[in-house]
């Protein structure tokens, strides 16, 4: 399909120069989207993982098991983690690749092209014509916490060939961002092919589940929340080391130290409300939140491994890009749905500009 900007098709989505101090997507797809100069980075990221479509409805409380509850504000909309942090990077400036696997199904043709009009560059990701698309059914309580369920679908398929098939990005681009959504061997082919570019990886466990731990000593930085940690450690010592509802910075940090004897290089575990915790060869540092109203946390994570991934690979310093990743997933959890939620850079810059984070 031509470029609505110029009648060119082109092979790849570019961000063009158009009037002074303004960018605008010239895209494969045909899509358009414009950009201020502050938004737009020299900057380029691969996602591998996952792409689902989200089935949203809001409730007063989650109900418990066997009980039914009335609720209300039914929405639909594009989700998965994968898709969710490479919309978040596209949103800050970068630009950004994703490589998935899609249905062939009418929900994943609406998703693909909700993404892509996000201006990330879906030319190395394939549709599955054989599976149907990922799809989350998802309650969100009146205090913005939320409990879900997915049918992973052709996200369950994403596998090293395709990774593979993708290759010569890696030396293009500036670093490598990971979820737990899609197979293994998928990510651990990515994690090599990085390594031979010399890219910075960052991982995010998320949704938690049993993985090779050789994966640790593969990743620059890795970054599960405290329920994930706490999954991680029973699955390597046999036992829990935490609780899922942890809240001491300090308990969650020195846990996390036995990953760093397993290879692990960097580790920022996010503790919602409470803030997160640095924990590296150098010890542990902690670090509040920022004081706003929750109204729905669903991709908040994601935002702030998206913010973290992108102001490390820019400036090398981990600790110094907590505040700017806090300040993804603060605005994030202020808005209803996943990727509508997900900030611009001018406003993660102007949030900055206006709020310190709590001590922790």
């Amino acid at each position: 399909m031509p470029c609505l900007e110029c009648d060119v098709s082109h092979k790849k989505n570019k961000w063009l120069k158009t009037i002074p101090g303004w960018y605008i997507l010239h895209s494969k797809s045909g899509v358009r989207s414009l950009k201020s100069r502050g938004d737009v980075l020299n900057m380029k990221a691969i996602v591998v993982g996952s792409a689902n479509t989200d089935l949203i409805i809001h409730v007063d409380e989650l109900p418990p098991a066997g009980d039914m509850c009335v609720g209300g504000g039914f929405q639909s909309g594009p989700g998965g983690k994968g898709a969710n942090q490479a919309v978040c990077l596209a949103k800050l400036g970068v630009e950004t690749h994703l490589i998935a696997r899609f249905g062939g199904d009418d929900f994943s043709g609406l998703l693909r092209n909700t993404i892509a009009e996000h201006g990330v560059d879906l030319s190395s990701s394939v549709v599955d014509s054989t599976s149907t698309g990922g799809m989350v059914f998802i309650i969100v309580d009146s205090g913005g916490n939320n409990t879900m369920v997915a049918d992973l679908g052709a996200n369950l398929f994403l596998g090293p060939q395709d990774v593979s098939e993708a290759e010569s990005l890696f030396s293009e681009s500036d670093f490598l961002l990971l979820q737990f959504e899609v197979p293994e061997d998928a990510n651990i082919r990515a994690c090599k092919l990085a390594r031979e570019a010399h890219l910075p990886v960052v991982m995010n466990p998320a949704p938690m589940r049993q993985f090779d731990t050789s994966l640790l000593g593969l990743v620059d930085l890795f970054t599960p929340n405290v329920q994930e940690l706490a999954a991680v450690l029973e699955l390597l010592e046999g036992e829990k080391t935490i609780g899922l509802g942890e809240r001491d910075l300090m308990k969650i940090g020195n846990a996390a130290l036995s990953l760093i004897s397993l290879g692990a290089r960097n580790i920022v575990v996010t503790v919602g409300k409470s803030g997160c915790v640095l924990v590296s060869g150098d010890g542990i540092r902690t670090f509040g939140a920022y004081a706003v109203k929750q109204v729905d946390s669903t991709a908040a994570g994601d935002a702030f491994t998206a913010g973290l991934a992108l102001r490390y690979a820019e400036t090398g310093d981990i600790e110094g890009s907590i505040p700017f990743a806090s300040a993804c997933a603060a605005i994030a959890v202020t808005r209803v749905g996943a990727i509508p939620s997900l900030p611009e850079r001018h406003e993660v810059e102007t949030f900055l500009q206006s709020n310190k984070l709590e001590k922790p």
